[in-house]
Parts: structure tokens; sequence; C-alpha cells
């Protein structure tokens, strides 16, 4: 955060003092920062219980310009390297290892190399063939395309980047509503939730996660509730399931 706070107007917290270390004086890892003004945008006007976690219409225009102009500034923040960013003994900032799949990594190539090599599919087989019970594709068929995605993607990995080599942009792992907070009028006040921040390939570089490209007709019926609206637990089930930076 303090990267980003020394580099950007990002609205982040100001880091006062931290010690990840648990045999410090107080006998607990701590950090301690700065309270940002506003609230969660999913706990606005209400909460869930009045919006559904989606954010009025009334507002989004607004919200979606804020948080636009924040995702910008987001991107154009880049390092040599692709890795979670550190702080070194000189006070500079570079990249380290990404946890469950290694690192720093000095190009794109190594990166899906590595991620080929440690990626792990979130869900077994057993739910995968019950979500498919409604695909034209048989599940057998679509375990196999699941257990074969790792090594495809090995094959190919010098293919895949159009820009193989640094400086890399950062991005958030869990861009969402819950992790961005807004004044009375929807506007941006703050960002949080940091601790899975990497810089990352190009082609891994999304548009915040409250926003999908998938047509409700062509989504997982789980998704929604028995209206038709999003269900946010999905939100927060899938961030909980995939864990610290495995979203990558």
């Amino acid at each position: 955060m303090q990267f980003i706070k020394e580099h950007s107007s990002l609205p982040v917290p100001r880091v006062f003092a931290y010690d990840f270390d648990e045999n410090n004086s107080v006998s607990a890892a701590f950090i301690l920062m700065e309270l940002l003004p506003g609230t969660v945008a999913m706990d606005a006007l209400g909460g869930y219980e009045a919006h559904r976690g989606v954010i009025p219409k009334e507002y989004r225009q607004n919200f979606y310009r804020s948080v636009a102009k924040c995702h910008v500034q987001l991107t154009s923040l880049r390092l040599p390297k692709i890795g979670m960013i550190v702080r070194n003994h000189e006070g500079g900032y570079e990249c380290g290892p990404i946890p469950g799949i290694g690192g720093p990594f000095d190009t794109a190539t190594a990166f899906f190399n590595a991620w080929a090599d440690s990626v792990k599919f979130k869900l077994d087989k057993e739910t995968i063939t019950q979500m498919m019970q409604r695909s034209p594709i048989p599940a057998e068929q679509m375990v196999a395309i699941i257990e074969n995605f790792p090594s495809q993607i090995k094959a190919i990995a010098s293919r895949l980047s159009l820009c193989n080599e640094g400086p890399f942009p950062l991005a958030h792992d869990d861009f969402l509503h819950s992790n961005i907070m807004v004044d009375e009028n929807f506007d941006v006040t703050g960002i949080i939730d940091w601790e899975g921040a990497c810089t990352v390939p190009y082609e891994l570089v999304s548009f915040p996660d409250f926003l999908t490209a998938m047509p409700v007709s062509f989504d997982l019926p789980q998704k929604y509730d028995q209206d038709g609206q999003p269900l946010m637990r999905n939100y927060e089930k899938r961030g909980a399931s995939e864990g610290s930076i495995s979203k990558w």
C-alpha cells in the first residue's frame, strides 16, 4: 500500500506501522493504518438486504466512472518483474515470490510455466458433473478439458504474451465493490484489501470483478435467486475458494 501511496493518487490507507513477526512486543502480527472515509460500496444505501449487492442504477454511471479512473492509475503502476511487491533493505520496492506459484519472474513465459506447474482446479469431479447436468457437453469431456488445461498453457507459454518482458502492471486480485469504499454519491473514497496485489502479465489485467460480460441466460443458474437477481455470496465464495493470489 505504501508503494501505491508514493507512486499514485489512488485512495489507499496510509500505513503508520506494521510487524509481521508474532514474537514482537505485542505477541501478534499487526498493521496500523489510516481510517478511510466512506462506506464499502456493497454496504452502502442499506447494504445487501436492500439491493442484493448490486449498485443502484441511478449511481452506476458515477460509480463506474470513478472506478475506471482508479483502475487506469492502478494498471499504470509497473515494476520490472512479476511478483508480490516487497520493500527492500534500502527502502525501495521490488518484486518477491507469489504464494503458491513462486518467482519473482523476469518474463511472462516463466510466470505461465510456473502457474501451469502449480495450479489446482478448485472443484472436484463430482461437483463438475453436477454442474454439467444441463450442458450439451458430457461431464467426462469437461473434466478431461480441465485436467489438460495446465499442460496446454505450458505448451504455448512462450507465445501467450505480446509483452514477454517487463515492466509489468500492478493488479488487485479482489477488485470487487466489497473492497471499494464510496461516499453518498458513489464516488470512490478508498480501495482496501491489498494483500494479494501483485504485478502480472498484461494478459491477466482485467476489468473489475463486479462487472460481468456473461449474459444471465448463459450463466450458471445457482448464481441467481428465484427472482433472477445475482447472489452476492457467489463473489464471496469465489474469493474464499481461490485464496491468496491463486486467481492468477
